[in-house]
């Protein structure tokens, strides 16, 4: 169980690798969260009508959670580019050594920022407007991989990009839930 601390939900799945619907929507879960992409890629991104198909075979209060990932860089999401590599952009900092193909990113840079929210081809606005009814956001405390390194700021930086981003995505969809455990983070 994932305590997220939904009113009224009494069951979770959470799938982010090879994710099969039909699978999940069997077991009638109230909660999901689950990749907002079959492999992470545009091309496998999942439909509104996979999600509200999913949703409605949900059980109450059947919310499907789409899985992001602010404090690194995935080489295999739509929005990493063949030429970056740690130090270019700036931001990127260095590959995760236990997770081949994330990078470490400055998440207080404005550009790293715009891939997340704020405009119509950032990961964010793609998770709205298939239909998605919240994000639970990982690796929100990067913050702690940069204190340790001298910013001082770290930790007020990533509040300051997690509630932007909260205040971003209920002005686009009222009521979209904006979920992060490592933060203790339930924005509402």
């Amino acid at each position: 169980d994932i305590p997220i601390g939904l009113p009224g939900a009494t069951s979770y799945i959470y799938w982010l690798s090879d994710v099969d619907l039909d699978v999940i929507a069997a077991e009638h879960p109230s909660v999901t969260v689950i990749d907002y992409a079959f492999d992470g890629s545009d091309e496998t991104a999942f439909t509104t009508e996979e999600i509200d198909q999913l949703r409605a075979a949900m059980s109450e209060p059947a919310k499907v959670i789409a899985y992001m990932s602010i404090g690194e860089a995935e080489e295999y999401r739509y929005y990493w580019q063949d030429d970056w590599s740690p130090g270019s952009p700036d931001w990127i900092v260095q590959e995760n050594p236990d997770w081949e193909g994330n990078f470490k990113v400055e998440f207080w840079d404005d550009d790293w920022q715009a891939n997340i929210f704020g405009n119509a081809s950032s990961y964010l606005d793609r998770v709205i407007s298939v239909g998605f009814d919240g994000v639970y956001l990982d690796i929100i405390d990067a913050y702690e991989y940069f204190a340790e390194r001298g910013r001082d700021s770290a930790e007020d930086d990533m509040v300051e990009f997690v509630t932007a981003l909260g205040e971003y995505a209920r002005r686009q969809h009222p009521g979209f839930l904006v979920l992060g455990l490592a933060l203790c983070l339930l924005l509402r």
